[in-house]
């Protein structure tokens, strides 16, 4: 296969290479889980001086949908929740305190509080469960016409550049270029099915803790029906007993 067929096709994998990441950092940011890759635009004003979050935080995921952000100095704790706030005003921030071990001045065992900010995702209640898979489609429609019209563009190219190729050849190349097609489609699309049933798992869980809500709140309501009932009751046999 000739040099500037090889490179053709090393530039086509590459733009579909790019096109595919992005897609994936994208949906990445239509956050559900938490994702650290969502904390990378977040930056913090410290001492004049703006710094990225991870420069000025320790970060540890405390469970598939809240972080602990820990400040490096506690003093930043405001400046730090600013920071997530400005690009994520849909993450919930609580501050919180953990016991940590440590040494005292005499390097003896001890314990102290850790400030940290627990960030937790938004919950996918209906609606966003609506706008979320909106979103997807969308960024899934656009990685797929930047791929289509790449891959356009490339199949035009090859076209000049195989001209005078032979069948054999011809075949080997359209082998080639049907398999580097087929690794950027499945890569891609299964970033979408797989954020799709991120997506659905989440809804399930609002539905199910909206559903444990509901019973407690139907049982409550009942009970105080029964004590009302019972009370009546109460009050009637008093009257008839007068």
């Amino acid at each position: 296969m000739r040099r500037s067929i090889i490179r053709e096709f090393e530039q086509l994998s590459e733009s579909l290479s790019n096109y595919s990441t992005m897609f994936g950092y994208n949906l990445k940011n239509l956050c559900i889980k938490a994702e650290e890759v969502s904390l990378l635009p977040v930056q913090v004003l410290v001492e004049g001086e703006m710094k990225n979050l991870e420069k000025c935080t320790v970060i540890a995921r405390k469970d598939d949908y809240s972080f602990m952000i820990f400040p490096k100095f506690e003093e930043d704790m405001l400046a730090v929740a600013k920071g997530i706030m400005a690009v994520h005003p849909e993450f919930k921030q609580e501050e919180k305190i953990m016991k940590v071990d440590t040494l005292d001045e005499n390097d003896e065992p001890t314990e102290a509080d850790a400030h940290y900010i627990l960030v937790t995702m938004p919950e996918v209640d209906d609606d966003r469960y609506d706008a979320l898979k909106k979103g997807v489609e969308a960024l899934y429609e656009g990685c797929k016409n930047q791929m289509d019209v790449a891959n356009t563009n490339a199949d035009v190219k090859l076209a000049v550049l195989t001209v005078d190729e032979t069948p054999e050849n011809m075949r080997l190349i359209k082998a080639e270029r049907d398999k580097l097609n087929k690794q950027w489609t499945e890569h891609r699309d299964g970033l979408y099915h797989e954020k799709l049933q991120e997506i659905e798992d989440a809804h399930n869980k609002w539905l199910n803790q909206k559903a444990d809500l509901d019973q407690k709140q139907k049982e409550k309501e009942d009970a105080r029906g029964e004590n009302v009932t019972y009370s009546m009751r109460m009050g009637k046999h008093e009257e008839e007993a007068n």
